[in-house]
């Protein structure tokens, strides 16, 4: 850390001992900014501060970002205190971008979710595996749990009817994703894409009758699939990953109720995360019920926010 003897002195005296690394961690990530000011940055203008804070922001998640400012900002009164005349009210300023980190791990609706996948994945005419991270994220905003979605068979694809029937419940096909969906259940093989087009050639598909069979594996690892499309998704703008496309899918369901007068409500999806605590009373249970139920309508009210689709309350 740059002005290590200060920060060090600072997280010891702020922070409890099992915490301690993780802010250290977070200073560090400011220490070549630091180094080419020649100053700590408490003493920065805001100027300076701002850029810095958003290229250190980008790599981080949301609640990481927000432990860095909120250390920032303790940082700068503990400094103050120990140093007054040489401090900035740069830290004081500092802002984190949410709406902007939000909206890049966000979809409005399924065309939207069909431009980012253009933007970001092979075609599905070129028959790679990108159509197993295209058809993923269908699967995701159609409202398929993570657990169950290299479970879903070929046969459980009804294109005529326009819906997938899966464990018991019915989840609908977009159109948007139709062609990566038809590949998937038609082909036995994959393109293998390289840099050099004499490499590419047909791999065949794992053995099976599962959606999301891909090549080169003896099994489908969900965790592998979204490993792989964080990776490609980190080299672009955008940060979706399966859960924020299934949380926008619910949302876009909802709202298209809302839109013809139909009253929205979170109590099937609140009872079914209730379902999934094992073990825990009724009164944990009971208060749980309320505050799951109220973060689903609070993340709905900020999802229509952020597309200008109703004022926030």
């Amino acid at each position: 850390m740059y002005n290590e003897g200060q920060k060090s002195a600072f997280i010891a005296a702020t922070y409890s001992e099992a915490r301690r690394g993780e802010i250290a961690g977070l200073f560090e990530l400011f220490a070549p900014y630091e180094e080419t000011w020649g100053r700590d940055l408490v003493q920065q203008p805001i100027d300076k501060l701002q850029p810095a804070f958003d290229k250190i922001a980008e790599t981080l998640s949301t609640s990481k970002a927000k432990a860095l400012l909120s250390a920032l900002k303790k940082y700068r009164e503990w400094y103050l205190a120990e140093n007054p005349g040489i401090i900035s009210a740069g830290v004081l300023l500092l802002k984190l971008n949410i709406e902007g980190r939000l909206r890049s791990s966000m979809v409005a609706s399924p065309r939207h979710l069909r431009m980012i996948l253009d933007e970001v994945f092979d075609s599905p005419e070129k028959e790679s595996q990108d159509c197993i991270n295209r058809a993923l994220l269908w699967l995701a905003f159609a409202g398929v749990p993570r657990n169950q979605a290299t479970l879903v068979t070929v046969d459980e694809v009804d294109f005529e009817n326009m819906q997938i029937h899966h464990g018991g419940k019915d989840y609908e096909i977009y159109t948007g994703g139709l062609k990566e969906l038809r590949k998937l259940c038609a082909l036995d093989y994959l393109m293998y894409i390289h840099n050099n087009p004499y490499y590419e050639n047909k791999r065949p598909r794992i053995q099976g009758n599962q959606l999301l069979r891909g090549f080169g594996e003896t099994s489908i690892d969900i965790q592998s699939i979204c490993t792989e499309m964080s990776r490609r998704f980190s080299q672009t703008d955008w940060a979706l990953s399966y859960e924020s496309v299934l949380a926008c899918g619910l949302f876009y369901e909802k709202y298209e109720l809302e839109r013809i007068g139909k009253e929205v409500s979170f109590v099937e999806e609140t009872e079914q995360r209730l379902s999934e605590m094992t073990e825990s009373s009724e009164s944990v249970i009971n208060g749980n019920r309320y505050s799951i139920r109220a973060r689903y309508q609070r993340k709905y009210r900020q999802w229509k926010s952020l597309y200008n689709l109703a004022e926030e309350d």
